[in-house]
């Protein structure tokens, strides 16, 4: 479901999925005598939410379905920041800024090897420019592919710098000298002819799910010793800096995904974000960025991951919003907006304060909704589910047994703010107040968009009673891996069904939270509604595709025999044990005869013929009842 193009300011009821918040502890004696769970009935707390993040600010999947609806990134920024505007800085009396800003690529490094790589243009610029590396008065000029080696002598307080030239191999000590050293080339230009690698470093890229090697060719280089050794930062203009955030699916701005304008209210939120905190960090150097920078290149600030990353949409996007940033005339440093940013909500944004103790209280940060985020086909975390074993549960709150819990407090968003725990401890009944945020952290949630409930609900399936792999179906419904075989109504599971290639791609997908990705890899999947998890599953390396050596077709309808789920599975898995040890009799003219012994030595499969089981049936297709077996003992780490 999505909003309509007219922008609503209120606020929608608390969902119902929603849970904790708040940090409460209290101890309430009672006389024992109510029914609690103990260390051996297999009693579970079962956390329900939906969103992923924090929930202040710009909701990602709430930006992204509203493009889709046909916002602009005007209104989309107005809608997440309660009363804020968009500006451009330097124009109509807003202050440009007057420094660069300086983003920390390494902090506290001990050895540093940066390499000079040129960068590759269909129609180059011109000649490469030089890379002039300086400290104090000396200045050295440095090759292609030419390697600057950098140590840190924390007695001295020193460093001491190397290059090992490409062209001969020769190395060439520069000696030691104070920690203040500037590289330099065309990084200011547009189109700049050279960069920096930092060997040993990679950065996986959102968009293909690969990864690349951490590369930098906007701006300059700045070395400086740190209280715990060298530190790395890069110098560059906000616009710059902008072009190298990662925190959105460029593909989102392609036009069949429709999300083009919150690509731009992404990076205005970006922009915003680095300028502010520039503004209210101070002089690089001695601040509170922890490091010789404005702001840092990991999602402690945000993800800046230089040179190589960025599609033609985001430049784009970057390029159209120049300058842009989300203002307010409550914003105390020159009226900019912090402009925090998340994944996605449980239906509506959080009012700051009810979430960050002590943090301002500034319209912007106000509480809107979000309905776009619960949307499945948009969204991944619409809904999802974390099972905990209730004895796991009572030991982190401190309970010898746990009789009940529940969310007693919400938040304006519907959030969870306090989580109640009511059980036994030394033998008295008790009761623990959690605030949702230690809840989310101790038990690993993605938000605090959730509720709680003691014992694991059953699964709506009506064709599973009696089944032997019930307790896997049930297993892999409370995770999110399925959810049914009859939709909308899912009250069917179909254990008996062959497994399709295309719905095993959904189930290991889910089951191990893949990355989406902007890329399709067959051309013969495009009208299957699991075309998505099969490029997951592709850009993953576990699927090949099904007519070597081309392995342009995935084969989406055909049914997934067991001798090929071995090799998703090991694929899927890592399993690399027990190839050469031979378990069932069966298998010997089996291309995936290793598939299947390593995932028998990893107790994933016993076979198909009990109590013998020395046969695994290798040809047979895999129904939907085993493939949740499958999955809960690989997932489980042992046999189910």
């Amino acid at each position: 479901m999505r909003m309509s193009h007219r922008r609503s300011r209120t606020l929608r009821a608390a969902p119902q999925i929603l849970l904790v918040t708040g940090l409460l502890l209290s101890a309430v004696a009672t006389p024992i005598g109510a029914p609690a769970a103990t260390a051996d009935d297999g009693t579970t707390v079962t956390f329900t939410g939906a969103g992923w993040g924090h929930g202040v600010g710009l909701s990602q999947y709430g930006a992204y379905g509203a493009a889709r609806d046909g916002w602009t990134a005007t209104e989309i920024i107005e809608h997440f920041y309660v009363g804020a505007s968009v500006a451009t800085m330097g124009e109509n009396g807003l202050a440009a800024p007057e420094e660069p800003l300086w983003v920390n690529l390494e902090m506290d490094r001990t050895d540093l090897e940066l390499i000079v790589r040129e960068v590759s243009y269909t129609d180059p610029p011109g000649p490469p420019a030089a890379m002039l590396v300086t400290r104090g008065d000396d200045e050295w000029e440095l090759a292609k592919n030419d390697q600057l080696l950098i140590h840190w002598d924390s007695d001295a307080g020193t460093c001491a710098l190397v290059v090992e030239a490409a062209a001969d191999g020769s190395s060439t000590e520069l000696g030691a000298g104070p920690c203040v050293v500037d590289i330099t080339w065309d990084g200011w230009e547009e189109e700049p002819t050279r960069k920096v690698e930092i060997a040993g470093c990679s950065l996986t890229d959102y968009t293909t799910g690969g990864t690349k090697p951490c590369q930098y060719g906007r701006g300059d280089l700045h070395l400086r010793a740190g209280p715990g050794g060298m530190d790395l930062s890069v110098e560059l203009d906000f616009d710059d800096y902008v072009l190298g955030i990662e925190e959105m699916p460029y593909y989102w701005g392609f036009a069949s995904y429709g999300g083009y304008e919150a690509l731009k209210a992404q990076a205005i939120a970006a922009r915003s974000y680095a300028r502010e905190l520039q503004l209210a960090r101070g002089p690089v150097g001695n601040n509170s960025c922890g490091a010789w920078c404005d702001v840092r290149d990991t999602t402690w600030d945000q993800r800046y991951v230089g040179w190589g990353h960025g599609q033609d949409e985001w430049v784009a996007a970057v390029g159209e919003t120049a300058g842009q940033v989300a203002t307010h005339p409550d914003a105390p440093n020159g009226s900019i907006v912090r402009a925090y940013y998340f994944s996605s909500t449980g239906g509506a944004t959080e009012n700051i304060r009810e979430v960050w103790s002590g943090s301002p209280t500034q319209e912007y940060y106000s509480s809107v909704e979000d309905l776009w985020s619960l949307d499945p086909a948009l969204n991944g975390n619409a809904s999802w589910s974390k099972t905990v074993a209730a004895v796991t549960a009572g030991s982190a709150v401190g309970l010898d047994e746990i009789i009940s819990a529940q969310v007693t407090e919400r938040n304006t968003s519907g959030s969870a703010r306090t989580v109640r725990f009511t059980g036994v401890s030394g033998g008295t009944v008790v009761t623990v107040d959690k605030t949702s945020s230690w809840v989310k952290s101790t038990f690993g949630l993605k938000s605090i968009y959730f509720d709680v409930s003691l014992g694991q609900p059953p699964p709506p399936f009506t064709d599973i009673v009696g089944s032997i792999h019930y307790d896997a179906i049930a297993f892999i419904w409370s995770e999110g891996i399925t959810k049914g075989c009859n939709p909308p109504e899912n009250t069917l599971y179909c254990p008996s069904a062959a497994v399709s290639r295309e719905q095993m791609a959904a189930f290991l997908t889910r089951a191990l939270d893949l990355p989406s990705t902007g890329t399709d890899y067959f051309v013969d999947d495009d009208d299957s509604i699991f075309e998505g998890d099969i490029n997951r599953l592709a850009a993953a390396g576990i699927t090949r595709g099904c007519n070597p050596p081309d392995n342009d077709r995935f084969c989406p309808d055909d049914a997934v025999t067991r001798a090929q789920m071995a090799a998703f599975l090991v694929r899927a898995f890592g399993y690399t044990d027990g190839a050469n040890t031979d378990h069932f009799v069966d298998d010997d003219d089996s291309i995936f005869e290793h598939d299947i012994n390593r995932i028998a030595a990893a107790e994933v499969t016993f076979g198909c013929n009990p109590p013998d089981n020395d046969r695994y049936c290798p040809e047979e297709p895999v129904q939907r009842d085993q493939m949740a077996s499958f999955l809960k003992r690989a997932l489980s780490g042992a046999a189910g």
